[in-house]
């Protein structure tokens, strides 16, 4: 059955391509150079003022019918000499192939560059494969004639001619399917086409289907040596900001504002006497840009991984520096405050998510060597919790809107907690959509790039806390898991945002949680969707190293966590208590009182050091003392007696304190009520006319 497949398969394949190549034979010319083209972007414009555009076609005069099937790959040959004034080392940013379109319809494009063979002299072949972008869902929206720009994802430098390529990825109806363009002047070994392995590359201009009267019009753009780069780069820092005092491994992240195609590499250093010292260099600053319609792409911009344990406690100052393919150099310098042995207490014992009865012991380690005290505080976690996020969208401008509306739905959080300025326009209170579109045109260069990439998001939250006046911590983490979100959003409470990849690209804001551990092994997380406008519950997993959303139907890899809380917002708890000597070590240990059986607490430990310098981490437990029960036991000391006859009754007619493990084990006699027949029933037991309690 299995071997009768596959024949079929293969026959059905073979049928495919043999229909594509029979098309191509039925190849018509149509005389169309009077129309006007359309420029259909996925992004904007990456033209500057020294942007040269390679192209040797004569113009449009020609569109081929009945040759463009789908899953295809064209390749034009071009030589920046040609056409540009001093060219090389030339940096190619964008490819275009222009399309005549019979009506609406979907496009899947990606771009690429090769070197060029000349094994056969003067018929220059596609050679080795040096870039290729992402591909990218477009959508025609009618009858005409296109201009279709993709951009490589990262602009690459040639010294030589090129060839420049476009796939088309998606299969069309042979009755509407679009036309490619040619000019009126043949030629061959300019250009290819390729849609089978087993007929192979095509010349365009000398083939066994459709010899092209003319050169297909492909070409690319990019900034040749002779031009000055476009604007001098700029760079700023995003992670640390001037002023933060940073603790241990710290992550650095500079951001280059110009969006400059000729961005060569990063470099972090900090100030030792009067030498500056690299730390460490970057030469892919690609962000992830999520525009809620294409892929995100990967990338985590211009970063730096520093531990700097070596160095002394004190103030340094640190550099990011931007240099582009000209030479030219940019530094942004800022002041940070180091802490390598810093007061965090490591949560040694228990570990996360463990469970804890009868008593608790928290072991610490610290590195901090003035280490003053750890304290600890517990919180209730609760089984349903909702941070409050009211959800909004879709967005009247498209879903490439998606990041500044999720953010405007974090700041509405900080509104609704008080934080009154972060939506006051002209005394009075803007909405959420109104927000959106303030930090879509004025703080994340969303308007301008249909989509937003995750430095702008992050920059943008930094800038709008600032111009309201608000000091506030911005802060991320990559590939975050369950129970780091639920710490930040939950025990810390901070508004909080996740970038989820794949495709779409896009950004949802985290109103809470739903119960624990599922059967399966997921999470329960509910989210705001700007996309949709609501809220949706959705399960979280972890594989490996990395954590997923099922969001509309996928799995979506959560890229990164941002996070947005005012510096004066304090957590409140119950303090469990304080260690103040740290010759045995640092402990805690604490017999529980006032616990629900079955709940979930967070433990904040709080570390505070003789220069003032606070550090925290915490841990999230459940209270289970299922199986260390003693049944008719209520006080806890292991015994069923007089004693928990005394405390059950005090309990359930004077209002005292519950059993441990909770006011349900008070139902003695296991009829689901609480009253004096309980009582009854456990003196009974105790003087040995009953069986055990239920409980």
């Amino acid at each position: 059955m299995l071997r009768r497949l596959v024949i079929i398969n293969l026959l059905i394949l073979v049928f495919i391509v043999t229909a594509q190549a029979e098309n191509r034979k039925q190849a018509r010319l149509i005389k169309i150079d009077d129309l006007d083209k359309t420029e259909l972007r996925v992004r904007p414009s990456l033209t500057t003022a020294d942007t040269c555009i390679v192209r040797h076609d004569a113009g449009i005069y020609y569109k081929i019918d009945s040759w463009v099937a789908g899953a295809e790959l064209y390749k034009g040959y071009l030589d920046p000499a040609a056409c540009c004034p001093s060219p090389y080392p030339f940096t190619i940013t964008e490819i275009n192939m222009p399309m005549y379109f019979f009506g609406a319809t979907p496009l899947n494009v990606s771009v690429d560059v090769e070197g060029v063979d000349l094994s056969v002299p003067n018929c220059p072949f596609p050679g080795e494969l040096l870039t290729v972008s992402n591909e990218y869902a477009m959508n025609v929206p009618g009858t005409g004639l296109y201009d279709v720009w993709i951009p490589l994802d990262t602009p690459i430098t040639v010294n030589g001619p090129f060839f420049a390529g476009f796939y088309i990825s998606n299969i069309f109806d042979p009755a509407d399917s679009p036309a490619v363009v040619i000019d009126t002047i043949p030629m061959t070994c300019a250009t290819y086409n390729i849609w089978d392995d087993s007929i192979g590359w095509i010349d365009m201009g000398d083939n066994q289907f459709y010899n092209f009267p003319g050169r297909l019009v492909l070409y690319a753009s990019g900034i040749p040596a002779s031009g000055n780069g476009g604007p001098l780069p700029e760079v700023s820092f995003l992670f640390p900001q001037d002023g933060d005092t940073l603790y241990g491994n710290t992550s650095l992240w500079g951001q280059e504002t110009t969006g400059s195609s000729i961005i060569s590499y990063a470099q972090f250093e900090y100030l030792s006497g009067s030498i500056w010292i690299n730390i460490g260099q970057d030469v892919d600053g690609t962000s992830a840009f999520r525009d809620g319609l294409n892929y995100a792409g990967t990338g985590n911009g211009f970063s730096a991984a520093w531990n700097f344990g070596g160095l002394s406690e004190g103030p340094r100052t640190l550099r990011a520096a931007i240099y582009d393919t000209l030479g030219n150099v940019v530094y942004d310098t800022i002041t940070v405050f180091l802490e390598p042995t810093p007061p965090i207490p490591d949560i040694v014992s228990p570990e996360m998510s463990e469970s804890f009865c009868s008593s608790l012991e928290l072991l610490f380690s610290c590195p901090d060597e003035n280490i003053e005290y750890i304290q600890v505080l517990r919180t209730l976690a609760e089984n349903t919790y909702s941070a409050g996020m009211q959800a909004a969208g879709p967005s009247s401008h498209g879903p490439q809107y998606n990041a500044p509306l999720a953010a405007a739905m974090v700041l509405k959080l900080w509104y609704d907690r008080g934080y009154q300025d972060l939506m006051k326009e002209s005394f009075s209170a803007i909405t959420v959509d109104s927000l959106a579109n303030k930090l879509a045109n004025v703080y994340m260069n969303t308007a301008s790039n249909m989509g937003t990439y995750d430095d702008d998001l992050i920059n943008g939250l930094m800038t709008y806390f600032e111009d309201k006046n608000i000091a506030a911590n911005i802060d991320f983490l990559r590939s975050p898991d369950y129970f780091a979100l639920r710490e930040w959003v939950e025990n810390y409470q901070r508004g909080v945002l996740l970038g989820l990849g794949g495709t779409p690209g896009q950004w949802v804001a985290v109103d809470g949680f739903t119960d624990w551990e599922q059967s399966d092994g997921t999470y329960k997380v509910n989210v705001a969707n700007p996309l949709t406008g609501i809220k949706h519950e959705t399960a979280m997993r972890k594989i490996g190293s990395n954590s997923s959303l099922y969001l509309n139907g996928s799995w979506r890899q959560v890229d990164i966590m941002v996070s947005a809380i005012p510096l004066d917002w304090e957590v409140s708890g119950t303090t469990i208590g304080v260690d103040i000597i740290s010759n045995d070590g640092w402990s805690i240990a604490w017999t529980p009182t006032g616990l629900t059986e079955g709940n979930w607490y967070n433990f904040l430990a709080v570390a505070g050091d003789a220069t003032n310098l606070k550090g925290k981490s915490s841990i999230l437990l459940n209270y289970d003392c299922s199986s260390e029960y003693v049944k008719g036991d209520y006080n806890g000391d292991r015994l069923a007696d007089i004693k928990d006859i005394e405390y059950l009754l005090q309990f359930i007619l004077f209002d005292g304190e519950q059993p441990v493990g909770g006011g349900s084990r008070a139902d003695a006699n296991g009829d689901g009520q609480i009253n004096i027949a309980d009582v009854i029933y456990c003196m009974n037991y105790i003087f040995g006319a009953a069986n055990p309690p239920s409980y």
